[in-house]
């Protein structure tokens, strides 16, 4: 204990001119000052808190018996021990022991809160993002992210930290994005509540891609010049624009600007391994086991992003509301590592980057080490506005057997991929409602495009699979099995 609160006299001595504390007669600059070292002293204070509760802790292990300090205590874990001695709340003594056991496996940010460089807010805030990317981050680059942190720390406040600690989480991992991406979309919902007094209550969570094509929607409605920005290329006779956000980097680096329009991007990841959302059987069609909870968040996503295609919506920078994706060039090219929609604090994966290009479209934009434009690719584009209606005649919706969404709200899919040189006419495009654009890849169903010009579908268990059979929008499902 002699290592921890060594500041502590220090901060006593630069507090005790302002004890006891009259703050409605200090000045300005008295004032400051006294903000200061009070938060001085109490970083003091709360690494002094925190390495006591990892000693009640380390003496409270299971193995000592009879010797455990909880035991001698009265109590049966190490919080309820701490609780005990301290009189604090039992939820403040728990957060205290788990906080000291994740502050253990980053030395470097453990070592800065007990020397009360940080306080448990800050170092809280760098923890978040940083611990998930540890497991399988180099221990030397963790802790050069560790110490950049802490310098951070010492000059910007909490709130501005976690945006460096969410860009050190992507250097130490690149791929982690994607299994915090997956276990969103099985979590996402939208539920309506019972009507009191005059009101519905609703509640709900999406995932980043959901959330952004809505926010782009209402932004529109609320201000149609909220989400102006930088327009690349000209608008087109659709009215559709490839628009870019302020993102800087750190070194000259290509990025893909994945402009998928409100109305048609949009996609998510397949589900998470081990939680299917399509179950076949040998006998049986694949079954959506989606739950009405997030057949509704699914439902309330394709409204807005068709509400984004309607010549009414107002327009924001001259264009449809539009999500903006800024990855780079080879983390798009490889499907690896992370994106960013403008507007969004979070980071989606490469994958999915990908996936609102293909719908939406995307421009290539060079810049150099200070963010100057360098040079501006040709835009990319899904289907025009033309080809969905060519589809939405031909396809009635998504062509998925069992599902009912309708035309206006699916996504343009093409059956052979863009990124395999599928080119983009009426042949090798169909339509899919959300879910089953972002499942098409990992599910059982397989699509191909049949000689007379429509979509075939069959589905696969195993070593068994059903027969081609045109894939036409038809709420109820109409595949046989076949070996």
């Amino acid at each position: 204990m002699a290592a921890v609160g060594g500041g502590l006299r220090e901060a006593f001595e630069a507090v005790a001119p302002f004890a006891p504390l009259a703050c409605t007669v200090l000045t300005d600059d008295q004032l400051v000052g006294a903000a200061q070292a009070v938060e001085d002293l109490a970083r003091q204070v709360e690494g002094m808190q925190l390495a006591i509760a990892r000693e009640v802790d380390n003496r409270t292990d299971e193995t000592l018996g009879e010797e455990s300090l909880a035991r001698k205590l009265g109590a049966r874990k190490p919080w309820g021990a701490l609780e005990t001695v301290t009189r604090t709340s039992a939820k403040d003594a728990r957060e205290r022991v788990v906080e000291a056991r994740r502050l253990a496996k980053l030395p470097v940010l453990e070592a800065a809160v007990e020397a009360g460089v940080l306080g448990r807010a800050q170092a809280a805030a760098i923890m978040e993002p940083l611990l998930p990317a540890t497991e399988r981050a180099d221990t030397a680059l963790v802790e050069a992210a560790c110490e950049n942190l802490v310098d951070l720390s010492k000059v910007l406040p909490a709130t501005a930290v976690v945006d460096a600690a969410q860009a050190w989480a992507l250097v130490l991992d690149p791929d982690g994005v994607e299994p915090v991406e997956k276990a969103a979309v099985e979590k996402r919902f939208f539920r309506l509540g019972r009507a009191k007094d005059g009101l519905v209550k609703f509640s709900g969570a999406l995932p980043v891609e959901q959330a952004a094509a809505i926010r782009t929607v209402l932004d529109a409605y609320v201000n149609p010049r909220a989400g102006a920005s930088v327009r690349f290329a000209p608008a087109d006779d659709d009215g559709a624009t490839a628009d870019h956000g302020e993102h800087a980097d750190a070194a000259p680096v290509t990025e893909a600007a994945a402009n998928g329009a409100a109305g048609e991007g949009g996609e998510a990841p397949a589900a998470p391994s081990g939680t299917p959302m399509l179950v076949a059987t040998e006998t049986q069609p694949p079954t959506d086991m989606r739950t009405p909870d997030q057949k509704r968040a699914d439902i309330l996503h394709a409204v807005f992003t068709a509400a984004a295609r309607a010549p009414e919506t107002p327009s924001m920078g001259g264009a449809h509301p539009t999500i903006l994706v800024v990855v780079p060039k080879e983390d798009f090219d490889s499907g690896h590592g992370a994106a960013r929609i403008d507007g969004e604090d979070e980071p989606i994966s490469a994958t999915t980057a990908k996936r609102i290009a293909e719908t939406g479209g995307y421009q290539e934009v060079q810049v150099d080490s200070a963010g100057k434009i360098l040079n501006l690719g040709d835009t990319k584009r899904c289907a025009t506005p033309w080809q969905r209606k060519a589809l939405a005649v031909r396809d009635k919706g998504c062509i998925i057997p069992g599902c009912t969404m309708p035309a206006r709200w699916c996504e343009v899919h093409h059956i052979q991929p863009d990124r395999d040189g599928g080119p983009t006419d009426i042949l090798n495009l169909t339509l899919l409602c959300w879910w089953h654009h972002a499942t098409i890849d990992t599910g059982p169903y397989q699509l191909r495009m049949g000689e007379d010009g429509t979509p075939e579908i069959r589905w696969i268990f195993g070593s068994h699979a059903t027969e081609w059979v045109k894939a036409i929008h038809k709420p109820r499902h109409a595949l046989t099995t076949a070996a």
